[in-house]
Protein backbone atom coordinates (compact mmCIF):
# COMPACT_ATOMS: atom_id res chain seq x y z
CA UNK A 1 0.00 0.00 0.00
CA UNK A 2 2.63 2.22 -1.02
CA UNK A 3 2.95 4.81 -4.16
CA UNK A 4 6.27 5.80 -5.47
CA UNK A 5 7.10 8.63 -6.91
CA UNK A 6 10.40 10.14 -7.69
CA UNK A 7 11.67 13.56 -5.56
CA UNK A 8 12.81 16.20 -7.34
CA UNK A 9 11.71 19.32 -9.05
CA UNK A 10 9.50 17.81 -11.71
CA UNK A 11 12.37 16.49 -13.30
CA UNK A 12 13.84 12.67 -14.01
CA UNK A 13 14.84 11.08 -10.45
CA UNK A 14 18.25 11.13 -9.67
CA UNK A 15 20.58 8.74 -11.67
CA UNK A 16 23.90 6.74 -10.05
CA UNK A 17 26.44 5.57 -12.44
CA UNK A 18 24.06 2.88 -14.14
CA UNK A 19 21.59 4.71 -16.05
CA UNK A 20 19.25 1.80 -14.85
CA UNK A 21 19.30 2.75 -11.05
CA UNK A 22 17.22 5.61 -9.61
CA UNK A 23 16.95 6.76 -6.17
CA UNK A 24 13.06 6.64 -5.66
CA UNK A 25 11.33 7.79 -2.50
CA UNK A 26 7.96 6.01 -1.37
CA UNK A 27 4.93 7.77 0.11
CA UNK A 28 2.90 5.33 2.76
CA UNK A 29 -0.64 5.76 0.79
CA UNK A 30 -2.54 5.71 4.41
CA UNK A 31 0.13 7.91 5.94
CA UNK A 32 1.71 10.54 4.01
CA UNK A 33 4.19 12.02 6.37
CA UNK A 34 5.85 8.65 5.95
CA UNK A 35 8.52 8.64 3.32
CA UNK A 36 11.28 6.28 2.66
CA UNK A 37 14.40 5.90 0.33
CA UNK A 38 14.68 3.02 -2.27
CA UNK A 39 17.44 2.28 -5.12
CA UNK A 40 15.79 0.71 -7.92
CA UNK A 41 17.62 -1.08 -10.45
CA UNK A 42 15.57 -1.97 -13.51
CA UNK A 43 12.47 -4.21 -11.83
CA UNK A 44 14.63 -4.78 -8.17
CA UNK A 45 13.91 -2.69 -5.65
CA UNK A 46 16.29 -2.05 -2.12
CA UNK A 47 14.23 0.15 0.26
CA UNK A 48 15.83 1.02 3.23
CA UNK A 49 13.18 2.38 6.30
CA UNK A 50 14.33 3.35 10.23
CA UNK A 51 11.37 2.97 12.80
CA UNK A 52 10.06 2.27 16.34
CA UNK A 53 9.32 -2.08 16.05
CA UNK A 54 6.85 -2.41 18.84
CA UNK A 55 5.30 -5.20 20.21
CA UNK A 56 2.48 -5.53 22.63
CA UNK A 57 0.24 -8.71 23.89
CA UNK A 58 -3.12 -9.00 22.27
CA UNK A 59 -6.07 -7.69 24.12
CA UNK A 60 -7.26 -9.96 26.31
CA UNK A 61 -10.80 -8.74 26.65
CA UNK A 62 -11.06 -8.83 22.87
CA UNK A 63 -11.15 -11.63 20.44
CA UNK A 64 -9.80 -14.79 21.07
CA UNK A 65 -7.20 -16.92 19.00
CA UNK A 66 -9.34 -19.74 19.17
CA UNK A 67 -11.92 -16.92 17.51
CA UNK A 68 -9.85 -16.21 15.10
CA UNK A 69 -8.51 -19.67 14.30
CA UNK A 70 -12.45 -20.65 13.71
CA UNK A 71 -13.14 -18.07 11.24
CA UNK A 72 -9.99 -19.08 9.26
CA UNK A 73 -10.25 -22.90 9.20
CA UNK A 74 -8.02 -23.74 11.49
CA UNK A 75 -7.52 -25.13 15.36
CA UNK A 76 -5.33 -25.09 18.08
CA UNK A 77 -3.58 -28.04 16.97
CA UNK A 78 -2.05 -26.49 13.79
CA UNK A 79 -0.43 -23.67 15.88
CA UNK A 80 3.33 -23.84 17.14
CA UNK A 81 3.22 -23.13 20.87
CA UNK A 82 6.87 -22.27 21.19
CA UNK A 83 7.56 -20.27 24.64
CA UNK A 84 10.62 -18.75 23.01
CA UNK A 85 7.71 -16.66 20.54
CA UNK A 86 4.72 -15.56 21.75
CA UNK A 87 1.39 -17.66 19.46
CA UNK A 88 -0.39 -14.62 19.38
CA UNK A 89 1.26 -11.01 19.35
CA UNK A 90 0.86 -7.61 17.46
CA UNK A 91 3.64 -6.75 16.01
CA UNK A 92 4.15 -3.32 14.49
CA UNK A 93 6.67 -1.13 12.71
CA UNK A 94 4.02 0.99 10.73
CA UNK A 95 1.05 -0.54 11.55
CA UNK A 96 0.08 -3.74 14.39
CA UNK A 97 -0.14 -7.01 12.47
CA UNK A 98 -1.09 -10.22 14.62
CA UNK A 99 1.75 -12.63 14.10
CA UNK A 100 0.29 -16.15 14.54
CA UNK A 101 3.24 -19.06 13.83
CA UNK A 102 1.83 -22.42 12.19
CA UNK A 103 3.28 -25.93 12.50
CA UNK A 104 3.67 -26.05 8.64
CA UNK A 105 3.32 -24.67 5.50
CA UNK A 106 0.52 -27.57 4.81
CA UNK A 107 -1.08 -26.19 7.14
CA UNK A 108 -0.50 -22.86 6.35
CA UNK A 109 -1.92 -23.22 3.11
CA UNK A 110 -4.84 -25.06 4.71
CA UNK A 111 -6.39 -21.90 5.83
CA UNK A 112 -9.26 -19.96 4.45
CA UNK A 113 -9.97 -16.48 3.78
CA UNK A 114 -12.54 -14.99 6.51
CA UNK A 115 -16.20 -14.79 4.78
CA UNK A 116 -17.93 -12.51 7.31
CA UNK A 117 -15.94 -9.15 6.32
CA UNK A 118 -17.55 -7.15 8.86
CA UNK A 119 -17.05 -9.63 11.72
CA UNK A 120 -13.57 -10.12 10.93
CA UNK A 121 -13.20 -6.79 10.92
CA UNK A 122 -14.36 -6.26 14.98
CA UNK A 123 -12.65 -9.36 15.88
CA UNK A 124 -9.56 -7.24 14.38
CA UNK A 125 -10.39 -3.78 15.99
CA UNK A 126 -11.33 -5.38 19.09
CA UNK A 127 -7.55 -6.46 19.92
CA UNK A 128 -6.03 -3.18 18.33
CA UNK A 129 -4.69 -5.14 14.92
CA UNK A 130 -4.82 -4.08 11.18
CA UNK A 131 -4.76 -7.96 10.21
CA UNK A 132 -3.43 -11.26 10.74
CA UNK A 133 -0.06 -12.92 9.86
CA UNK A 134 0.19 -16.31 9.48
CA UNK A 135 3.73 -17.84 9.19
CA UNK A 136 4.95 -21.39 8.46
CA UNK A 137 7.37 -21.40 11.81
CA UNK A 138 8.95 -24.49 10.87
CA UNK A 139 11.11 -22.41 8.84
CA UNK A 140 13.63 -20.04 9.50
CA UNK A 141 15.48 -17.94 6.04
CA UNK A 142 12.59 -18.88 3.75
CA UNK A 143 9.20 -18.37 5.34
CA UNK A 144 5.86 -18.78 3.85
CA UNK A 145 3.65 -16.76 5.24
CA UNK A 146 -0.39 -15.18 5.07
CA UNK A 147 -1.97 -12.05 5.54
CA UNK A 148 -5.42 -11.70 6.24
CA UNK A 149 -6.46 -7.73 6.23
CA UNK A 150 -8.92 -6.18 8.58
CA UNK A 151 -10.22 -3.97 6.12
CA UNK A 152 -8.65 -3.39 2.64
CA UNK A 153 -11.33 -4.61 0.42
CA UNK A 154 -10.15 -7.82 -0.32
CA UNK A 155 -9.81 -11.21 1.80
CA UNK A 156 -6.11 -11.47 1.35
CA UNK A 157 -2.47 -9.83 0.29
CA UNK A 158 -0.12 -11.80 -1.70
CA UNK A 159 2.34 -9.37 -0.82
CA UNK A 160 2.34 -7.30 2.84
CA UNK A 161 5.86 -5.41 3.26
CA UNK A 162 4.92 -3.66 6.46
CA UNK A 163 3.89 -7.13 7.98
CA UNK A 164 6.98 -8.97 6.77
CA UNK A 165 9.51 -6.24 8.52
CA UNK A 166 7.27 -7.02 11.71
CA UNK A 167 7.57 -10.56 11.72
CA UNK A 168 11.28 -10.42 10.84
CA UNK A 169 12.04 -7.89 13.53
CA UNK A 170 9.94 -9.64 16.06
CA UNK A 171 12.05 -12.65 15.50
CA UNK A 172 15.20 -10.89 15.44
CA UNK A 173 14.04 -9.61 18.35
CA UNK A 174 13.22 -13.40 19.82
CA UNK A 175 16.61 -14.58 18.96
CA UNK A 176 18.74 -11.01 20.41
CA UNK A 177 17.15 -12.41 23.92
CA UNK A 178 17.04 -16.11 24.05
CA UNK A 179 20.72 -15.93 22.68
CA UNK A 180 21.71 -13.53 25.36
CA UNK A 181 23.23 -10.87 23.42
CA UNK A 182 21.61 -8.24 22.83
CA UNK A 183 24.38 -6.26 21.46
CA UNK A 184 24.04 -8.98 18.10
CA UNK A 185 21.57 -6.31 16.40
CA UNK A 186 22.44 -7.33 12.84
CA UNK A 187 20.58 -10.51 11.03
CA UNK A 188 21.01 -12.29 7.94
CA UNK A 189 18.36 -11.75 4.96
CA UNK A 190 15.07 -13.65 5.75
CA UNK A 191 13.10 -14.50 2.69
CA UNK A 192 9.40 -13.85 3.08
CA UNK A 193 7.41 -16.17 0.78
CA UNK A 194 3.18 -14.87 0.72
CA UNK A 195 0.82 -15.20 -2.09
CA UNK A 196 1.48 -19.18 -3.04
CA UNK A 197 -1.72 -19.90 -1.74
CA UNK A 198 -3.57 -17.37 -4.00
CA UNK A 199 -1.40 -18.29 -6.66
CA UNK A 200 -0.55 -15.07 -6.39
CA UNK A 201 3.72 -15.78 -5.36
CA UNK A 202 5.41 -13.36 -4.08
CA UNK A 203 8.87 -12.69 -2.37
CA UNK A 204 10.20 -10.25 -0.61
CA UNK A 205 13.96 -10.27 1.50
CA UNK A 206 14.04 -8.64 4.93
CA UNK A 207 17.13 -7.76 6.91
CA UNK A 208 17.81 -6.00 10.22
CA UNK A 209 20.51 -3.89 9.86
CA UNK A 210 20.33 -2.69 13.50
CA UNK A 211 18.28 -3.02 16.52
CA UNK A 212 18.53 -1.08 19.47
CA UNK A 213 15.67 -1.90 22.42
CA UNK A 214 13.89 1.47 24.00
CA UNK A 215 11.75 0.38 26.56
CA UNK A 216 10.33 -3.02 28.10
CA UNK A 217 6.92 -3.57 30.29
CA UNK A 218 6.50 -6.67 32.01
CA UNK A 219 2.93 -6.25 32.90
CA UNK A 220 1.36 -9.45 33.16
CA UNK A 221 -1.94 -7.56 32.03
CA UNK A 222 -0.46 -6.37 28.89
CA UNK A 223 3.53 -6.94 28.33
CA UNK A 224 5.13 -5.12 25.93
CA UNK A 225 8.71 -4.08 23.91
CA UNK A 226 9.57 -1.07 21.94
CA UNK A 227 12.99 -0.61 19.82
CA UNK A 228 14.22 1.34 17.22
CA UNK A 229 14.76 -0.53 13.99
CA UNK A 230 16.80 0.06 10.83
CA UNK A 231 15.29 -2.79 8.11
CA UNK A 232 16.31 -3.43 4.61
CA UNK A 233 13.85 -4.38 2.00
CA UNK A 234 14.80 -6.23 -0.93
CA UNK A 235 12.57 -7.81 -4.29
CA UNK A 236 10.92 -7.46 -7.66
CA UNK A 237 8.55 -4.40 -8.57
CA UNK A 238 6.37 -3.14 -11.36
CA UNK A 239 4.95 0.07 -11.38
CA UNK A 240 2.07 0.84 -13.24
CA UNK A 241 2.81 4.66 -14.04
CA UNK A 242 5.29 7.20 -12.35
CA UNK A 243 4.32 10.43 -11.40
CA UNK A 244 6.94 13.34 -10.88
CA UNK A 245 6.54 15.46 -8.21
CA UNK A 246 8.09 18.48 -6.72
CA UNK A 247 8.97 19.22 -3.31
CA UNK A 248 5.98 20.85 -2.22
CA UNK A 249 3.39 18.13 -3.12
CA UNK A 250 5.87 15.87 -1.07
CA UNK A 251 5.45 17.68 1.89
Amino acid sequence: NETAVMSADGSPPMQHSNHNEHVVTFIAAQERHKKYNALVRGREAELFMECEHYESACDKNGSTLSHFLEEIGLNEDDIDDNDAMPTFLNSSVARPKTLIPVKSADRLHAATAPTNATKFQQMCESIDSTGLYLYDSSSTMNIECRQFPKSSGYAEDPATGIAAGALVASLHRCKMYSSGDPDDSVSTMTTILQGTAMRRPSQIKVKIDDYTTSSTSTSTSNPSHSGNVKISYAGLVQFDHVKYLDETELS
